[in-house]
């Protein structure tokens, strides 16, 4: 006979339904949200649609993590890395702000990418792979969320330039997009963006927020990315919003050093460089405790006169450390890194004391910057210079390295591959920053850009570049097949290698650079390049590409298959089905040769040539 269930344990059961029905409920939702793929992939890394999914890339998503509440969305490189390391992998991950990503530079500007070339060149034995995830308007939090995903790719050393935009980037103590919080609850809060119910529920808080106040940056139309991301513009050097982000930084760059060290993974972490000499502060707030910025600025520009470098530069730090609008990292940042890195077992690398060695009297300025924390090209060499050297301090860390086929530091300079395009694409970025607060009060009514009226093509280029639609890469590929039109095959040359150098594995790059060789008479030069779009990708274009170089080789048994693979993808294309039925006429095929000259005939019948052809063939004998 059963026994009865009693009231003690129905209210056990009750009780265990009551606390697993939400729970199920949650675990619901969750699912249904994923299935539906609500909020888009936000990884960091994503498979590249290229050669089979044998390369990842960084996610152009990943910063809407971040960013929930404005226009724009801050891009990363076009750097690949191998979904499968290679036993003789050497993989390096930058990762830091607007500097790290080359700003104003497009992406062949970085000083990654030296870094690149300068270890591909001492490390011969190795596959070396550089990898930039920097992005601009982030700071130490965003670095903080990448941690875990970059540890997963087994990288063998990571390199940190970040303290610039702590108070102004994402989730920054001073930002417009700011939480609160302790940086402990805020990088719990970032963690949490994994559950898409929670993302949901994010967005939701963001929507009612925009409908009771309105959209904060509705006149934000016409503000500048600084004026955009800036909420506190009042920062006194010593007080609490100040000490919050000093706290910030601190707590959040240990995180991130202990969380490699305890991975084993060795991490290079820079000392911060600024313009000193030649960007006076942006706000000089007078306090009870400290001189207005603006009055020491001043000073320092007086002992500079004087010849006396050593009270101007620090004149000039101190005058950078009063300023009141925090874009430029405090003297105290530099501090926190060193220490941490001593703390945490991490190589530090004197970014901020190269540059001072480099520039007169010790004090950074225009000939390193393009305004207040940007390097120029000259710059972004002597970035990279240093984190090899830091990185050569280690012995390249266990590598077996061959440093007399180092370059001298004048080839990397060249290799970066800027042209006369770049630089003044540099230019207009950096003119239209400076053209807006904060480095001017008010916008001059037709001032630039309205006014402005280029120079030269390339000058033209940039321009529309920038305020135009196409952005860096669609202006700069246009630019080249100008010049490939006006016959300047050098100049279309020059800008083909700078759009490879940020993306190597684009084939139809790879062809429109080959037929510039070809036009130049290098068909070694030509060849390699359409060898290595044919191995990315065996489309009609690249099998065509290498199927004509084939036939111009005379090596007409390799051909013939190529442009055949070619014309399954285009079957009706004219030129190829008389390439094909010439092609066949060499190899004597005068059956195949007919065929596709009849195949041509009932495409067009009045293909240039073609009747003369097909008369000709009919006069041969099988």
């Amino acid at each position: 006979m059963e026994r009865p269930v009693g009231p003690a344990p129905r209210r056990r059961i009750f009780f265990l339904l009551a606390l697993l029905l939400p729970v199920l409920a949650f675990a619901a939702l969750e699912g249904a949200l994923r299935i539906a793929g609500y909020g888009g992939d936000l990884r960091l890394f994503v498979r590249a649609p290229i050669e089979n999914g044998r390369y990842a890339r960084v996610n152009g998503r990943f910063a809407e993590r971040f960013f929930v509440d404005v226009r724009f969305l801050p891009t990363p490189t076009n750097d690949l890395l191998l979904v499968r390391k290679p036993a003789n992998g050497f993989r390096v991950f930058v990762l830091g702000e607007s500097t790290a990503i080359g700003f104003p530079y497009g992406y062949n500007g970085t000083f990654s990418r030296v870094l690149r070339d300068v270890l591909r060149d001492v490390l011969p034995h190795d596959s070396v792979e550089v990898v930039n995830l920097g992005f601009a308007a982030i700071n130490s939090y965003a670095l903080y969320d990448q941690v875990g995903e970059v540890i997963a790719q087994h990288p063998d050393a990571v390199m940190l330039y970040v303290g610039h935009n702590e108070y102004y980037g994402a989730l920054g103590v001073g930002s417009t997009e700011r939480a609160v919080g302790s940086p402990a609850l805020i990088r719990t809060y970032l963690k949490l963006q994994r559950l898409k119910i929670f993302l949901l529920a994010r967005n939701l808080a963001v929507a009612i927020a925009r409908r009771m106040h309105g959209r904060r940056a509705s006149a934000g139309d016409s503000l500048g990315v600084m004026e955009l991301v800036a909420g506190e513009k009042d920062i006194p050097l010593g007080g609490p919003v100040y000490g919050r982000g000093v706290a910030q930084f601190t707590d959040n760059l240990r995180a991130i050093l202990r969380r490699f060290r305890d991975a084993g993974v060795p991490v290079f972490v820079a000392s911060l460089a600024s313009n000193l000499r030649d960007q006076a502060p942006f706000r000089p707030i007078r306090t009870g405790a400290y001189p207005a910025a603006d009055s020491v600025y001043r000073g320092a520009q007086l002992d500079l006169s004087h010849g006396d470098t050593v009270d101007a530069r620090g004149k000039f730090v101190f005058a950078r450390d009063l300023d009141g609008l925090r874009f430029r990292a405090p003297s105290e940042f530099n501090r926190v890194i060193r220490e941490a890195a001593q703390a945490y077992g991490a190589h530090y690398v004197p970014v901020e004391e190269a540059f001072a060695a480099a520039s007169p009297g010790g004090i950074p300025g225009r000939e390193l910057f393009w305004e207040h924390v940007h390097p120029n090209q000259a710059g972004y060499l002597l970035m990279a210079k240093t984190f090899f050297e830091a990185l050569r301090g280690t012995s390249f860390l266990g590598r077996t390295a061959d440093t007399t086929r180092l370059r001298p530091w004048q080839a990397y300079f060249d290799r970066m591959d800027l042209t006369e395009f770049d630089r003044q694409f540099a230019w207009h970025e950096v003119r239209g920053l400076m053209s807006r607060w904060p480095f001017v009060e008010r916008e001059v009514p037709g001032g630039y850009p309205a006014n402005y009226r280029p120079s030269d093509l390339a000058d033209s280029a940039a321009f529309t570049a920038v305020y135009g639609d196409l952005g860096w890469r669609r202006a700069k590929a246009g630019l080249a097949e100008e010049y490939q039109h006006m016959g300047q095959l050098a100049s279309a040359l020059a800008e083909y290698e700078g759009l490879m150098r940020e993306d190597p594995v684009n084939p139809p790059l790879l062809l429109a650079a080959a037929a510039v060789f070809q036009g130049m008479g290098r068909a070694d030069s030509a060849r390699d390049l359409v060898q290595r779009a044919y191995g990315i990708e065996q489309s009609g274009a690249t099998s065509y590409a290498l199927g004509m170089l084939e036939l111009q080789a005379k090596r007409y048994a390799i051909a013939i298959p190529l442009l055949e693979q070619a014309l399954r993808s285009a079957p009706d294309n004219q030129s190829l089905l008389f390439d094909l039925s010439r092609a066949c006429i060499l190899v004597r095929n005068l059956e195949r040769a007919r065929f596709y000259a009849d195949r041509l005939a009932a495409v067009n019948p009045g293909y240039p040539g073609l009747a003369e052809w097909r008369a000709m063939l009919g006069t041969l004998q099988d």
